[in-house]
Order: C-alpha cells, then sequence, then structure tokens
C-alpha cells in the first residue's frame, strides 16, 4: 500500500510540489532505502524480544511518518518522512517472512510464502487504483492520511488475532558484538548470498518498473492518472499467478529448481522489455512484457527466502532481514537509477529492467550452481 497507493500522484506531485519528476521518483528510492537499512535492526531484535513487540514499534513509526507525509510542504520535508515510514513500515514487512518460519520447514516455508505472496498482491492491485480515485476527489495528501488509518488498522490486527510465534525458551540473548556475528556468518553462507541477490535482483526490476511507470504511462503514453491504476493491475495479476503456480509445484519440484526456472524466465522478460522499449511499440506491448517478468518476480522471491533461511533456521529473524535490506536497497538503487537517467523516454526504465533480470540468472549460476537449471 505504502509504494503503491501515491503512484498515480507522481504528476501532481512534481507540479503541487514545485519539483521535477526525479525529486518526486527519490521518494520512492527514500522510501525503499529505509525498508533495506531498519531490518538490520529489527530482525535480530525480534530474535531477542519476540515478534510482536517490535511490530507494535514499527508500526506506531509508520503511522506518525505518514501523518507528517500527509502534512508535507516540500519535497524535501516528504522525502524525509517517507524514509521515516520505511523504517517502520519494514518492521512489518519483514518479520512477516521470519514468522513464517517460525511455524514451517523449507519447501513447505516456500510453499506457504507463495500463497502470502498472493494475499500480500491483492494491496498493490488495489492500491494505485485506489490512489487514483482518491487523488481526483481528494488531493495527493489525501492518500497519506489513508496510509496512517491502513497503519492503524495494521496495528489492530497485530494485537489479535496474530500470537506470537517465536517462545521465550527459542530467543537469542545477543548483544552488540554478537548481533554483528551474526551478520557476518550470513555473508559468509556463499549460498545464502546467492539466495538473497537472486531475490534482491528481481525485486530490483519490479521497483525500476514501480518507479519508471507512471511517468512513462501517464506522460508518454498519455494515459489519465486515474486509469493507471487498472493498467499497473495487470503487472500485480502477474505476480499472483506466478505465486499460485509455484504454490502448486514447489512441493514436488523443490526450491532450488523452481528458483532456477525463475531466474531463467525473468532474465527472458528482461530481454522481451528492452527490445519493447527500443522500438517504440505499442503500450499494450510493453505491459505484455512487463507481464512476463513479473511472472517470475514472486516465484523468485518466495523459493529465494524459503532457501536463505534453510541456511539459518536458528536466527530467522536475523536472516530475514538481511534479506530484507538486499531486496530494499536492490529495489532503491534500480529506482533511484531510472529518476538520474530520466530523459522524457523509457529507455531508463528498460535496461534498469534488463539488467537486473539477467543479473539474477548470472547470480543464481554463480552462486548456486548451474546444474539447477536442469
Amino acid at each position: 500500500m505504502s509504494v503503491d497507493m501515491y503512484l498515480p500522484a507522481f504528476p501532481t506531485l512534481a507540479q503541487d510540489l514545485m519539483t521535477d519528476s526525479g525529486q518526486v521518483q527519490q521518494t520512492l528510492s527514500a522510501f525503499l532505502l529505509g525498508f533495506a537499512v531498519a531490518p538490520i535492526v529489527w530482525g535480530p531484535l525480534s530474535d531477542r524480544f519476540g515478534r510482536k513487540p517490535i511490530l507494535y514499534t514499527g508500526l506506531a513509526i509508520f503511522v506518525a511518518a505518514s501523518i507528517g507525509g500527509a502534512l508535507a510542504g516540500s519535497i524535501d520535508i516528504l522525502i524525509a518522512f517517507r524514509f521515516l515510514q520505511a523504517l517502520g513500515g519494514s518492521a512489518a514487512a519483514s518479520l512477516a517472512r521470519a514468522i513464517v518460519r517460525d511455524r514451517y520447514d523449507r519447501d513447505e516455508a516456500a510453499r506457504t510464502l507463495s500463497l502470502l505472496f498472493v494475499v500480500m498482491s491483492i494491496a498493490p492491485m488495489a492500491a494505485p487504483i485506489l490512489g487514483g480515485q482518491v487523488l481526483v476527489i481528494f488531493g495527493w495528501r489525501a492518500i497519506f492520511w489513508a496510509l496512517a488509518g491502513f497503519g492503524v488498522l495494521c496495528l489492530a490486527i497485530t494485537v489479535y488475532p496474530l500470537r506470537e510465534t517465536l517462545p521465550a525458551e527459542r530467543r537469542t540473548t545477543h548483544h552488540v558484538g554478537e548481533m554483528a556475528k551474526s551478520y557476518g556468518a550470513l555473508i559468509g553462507n556463499k549460498r545464502y548470498l546467492g539466495y538473497a541477490f537472486c531475490q534482491g535482483l528481481s525485486f530490483a526490476a519490479m521497483f525500476a518498473y514501480i518507479a519508471g511507470s507512471p511517468f512513462v504511462v501517464i506522460e508518454l503514453f498519455g494515459v489519465a492518472p486515474e486509469l493507471y491504476g487498472f493498467l499497473f493491475a495487470a503487472h500485480v495479476v502477474a505476480l499472483m499467478v506466478g505465486s499460485y503456480i509455484n504454490s502448486r509445484l514447489v512441493t514436488r519440484i523443490g526450491v532450488d529448481r523452481m528458483l532456477a526456472a525463475g531466474t531463467v524466465g525473468i532474465a527472458v522478460g528482461g530481454v522481451l522489455v528492452f527490445l519493447a522499449g527500443l522500438f517504440t511499440v505499442p503500450l499494450a506491448a510493453l505491459i505484455g512484457a512487463v507481464v512476463v517478468m513479473m511472472l517470475f518476480v514472486t516465484m523468485i522471491g518466495a523459493n529465494a527466502t524459503a532457501g536463505a533461511l534453510s541456511e539459518f533456521p536458528h536466527m530467522a529473524g536475523t536472516a530475514s532481514a538481511f534479506l530484507g535490506m538486499t531486496q530494499f536497497a536492490m529495489g532503491a538503487g534500480a529506482g533511484a537509477l531510472v529518476g538520474v537517467f530520466h530523459d522524457g523516454t523509457a529507455m531508463p526504465l528498460v535496461v534498469v529492467m534488463m539488467a537486473s533480470g539477467l543479473l539474477a540468472l548470472v547470480v543464481r549460476m554463480t552462486f548456486l550452481g548451474r546444474r539447477q537449471a536442469v
């Protein structure tokens, strides 16, 4: 909701806050950067104190920052509140994976994460549609008030019916030095890094599209802001379909083979997206190429997450936090690149998307082995 609901307002934000498209895109990059940084702290803290206290803290910060965003009077202030909004919201996003790992083993966790991604896809499908309507009727500030209300709802759900999944006897007693050692163990594990980078690069492709598509679709192709969300929904449906297919096949085929198929698919999709942008094809063809990529994003995400967490089941919160950091750091970088090289064409967007897809395939083959492509 936080990433996608305000996307139709990008051109309006640029006009209202008297800035350019590149600066508006930095509000998204700042958000993704916050999502990348905060889990480094949230994960170990949740391993020590339990999942729910950290969720309460993060969601409270999210609500306060959303209100700040609604009241922002300049693009710089909005960027700052978006960063704070992400610091809080990342607690829920990163700990969701740890909560799944608390309950399930490797393959069943991959299946459950796939189903989780299907449910989570409802929000990004509805968010830009809802945001477009709120924008037209109430203005862009109302979008941030709505996000504050959504955060309050998430807080209520965290209180009840969500139960604590990390009992006291399974919690760590790590201090700062031991936390640093834990991250050192993650970084020293080649397979864990392979899974983490595959996931991060798949999300980089997705967030490059999220950052660049409002201007490409609304300004370059002339689609009305209130209709942008309906086109965006096509990509979210592809994410849901990919998650559903993975949930049906992963327990029979296995995490690594499904990941191999996903990285091949996203690389092929990336080339199709680049060709669509290079030859300035109609919007429907460009969207179709992006849909091909999106089919494999959640397939990679679910299997890479399950594979990575299976390497360190005894510190799932910390391992999940590093995954979140990698995922959103790469997403922030991809979004920033699209903004920095914005030139009024679709080329910055399609080049970053293709590079992300191809690199995901290279990383999987390098860190996890060529044999898994068979």
